[in-house]
């Protein structure tokens, strides 16, 4: 095997699927968690993708993700509240937004909230979901302590992810999708994965609260937020609705298991508009192709707005294959190898 050699985005979707079930995951639970997984990777988020197979599975033989959950929704006082029952977040947050967009069609609005899920990855992928359903979408998700303003002796909050989404007549939908820190603490754990001894300047602290360049020394501190104060705001705008709305238990989740990998019981904050109910559809298309052209004439002839980039991406690697780095190959051979779902496919061309 070849690194950085294109697989079939269908194949890799089926061995991962297949993957989740050997560890007792429901099958319609690994097919969609497969299914989230890989189209991150079609999207170009790698770091999201099938890069987090091996973490998933750990969390599953210690049991802070529960393979046979069985997720419940209930809707009460305006608020649909989704309990994921420890589920693969993925799977888990599917499903909500499916709800919450349905219930969107008949009432306008849903606010949802969800809790005990596994870690959801890249959150754009769901609101991409909702906005291809023709929704306007908005979620964050809280995560354990992992962020802090330098001279912090230790994290100090989440580094919680925001995400958005909305159609757009006749292009791709735009998702714009972004951590609270300078960038995701995943592109400090594939630094590590690479092998790589240094990463950027501004990502993180150590901890003795100094900027360090050392990924090792990073993942001991925190990662510093973006724009200083006004990041940790952000953080803490999510921290209320992903957390404190919810009764989260991710912080309790996190000092049982750590905190070093991606939490596997996380709570987040869905809220799902439909255009059609506020102003009706042409109205709305006709409103955004408008300011959306003003933003693009003003950018330049190559200006993208958020969500075209990784739209092409997609379309590209669903012709071409994933490109899968050697860190990330040489992972997942383990993974076949000691889940008896040998890593057998053929790299394209």
């Amino acid at each position: 095997m070849t690194a950085n050699a294109r697989y079939a985005h269908d194949e890799l979707e089926a061995w991962v699927a297949a993957i989740f079930a050997a560890a007792d995951v429901a099958r319609e639970h690994a097919a969609e968690a497969a299914r989230v997984l890989v189209r991150t990777n079609l999207r170009g988020i790698d770091t999201h993708g099938v890069s987090r197979v091996s973490g998933y599975l750990q969390k599953i033989r210690t049991g802070e993700v529960n393979a046979r959950a069985v997720p419940r929704a209930d809707f009460s006082d305006g608020i649909l509240r989704f309990d994921g029952d420890g589920g693969l977040g993925q799977a888990v947050a599917m499903e909500a937004v499916r709800l919450a967009v349905d219930r969107a069609r008949e009432t306008s609005a849903t606010i949802c909230t969800i809790r005990e899920s596994g870690h959801l990855a890249a959150i754009g992928q769901f609101v991409l979901e909702a906005a291809e359903a023709g929704m306007v979408a908005v979620l964050c998700q809280e995560t354990p302590p992992l962020m802090a303003l330098e001279g912090s002796v230790r994290p100090a909050i989440g580094n919680n992810p925001i995400a958005f989404a909305f159609p757009v007549a006749g292009g791709a939908p735009l998702v714009f999708d972004m951590a609270t820190s300078v960038v995701a603490r995943g592109n400090v754990l594939q630094a590590i994965a690479d092998k790589a001894t240094h990463i950027a300047e501004g990502w993180a602290i150590g901890s003795d609260g100094r900027p360090t360049t050392d990924p090792a020394e990073a993942l001991k501190g925190a990662m510093l937020p973006i724009a200083g104060h006004k990041g940790v705001g952000l953080a803490m705008l999510v921290q209320v609705l992903a957390g404190s709305l919810t009764g989260s238990l991710t912080a309790a989740s996190a000092a049982t298991h750590g905190a070093m990998s991606s939490a596997g019981n996380i709570s987040a904050f869905l809220l799902v508009l439909n255009p059609e109910r506020f102003v009706g559809r042409d109205a709305f298309d006709a409103h955004v192709a408008d300011w959306l052209r003003t933003y693009k004439d003003a950018s330049g002839p190559d200006s993208r707005y958020p969500g075209e980039r990784a739209a092409l991406c997609e379309a590209e690697r669903r012709d071409s294959g994933i490109p899968l780095p050697q860190s990330t190959l040489s992972e997942l051979v383990r993974v076949g190898e000691t889940s008896g779902v040998p890593f057998d496919l053929c790299p394209l061309g």
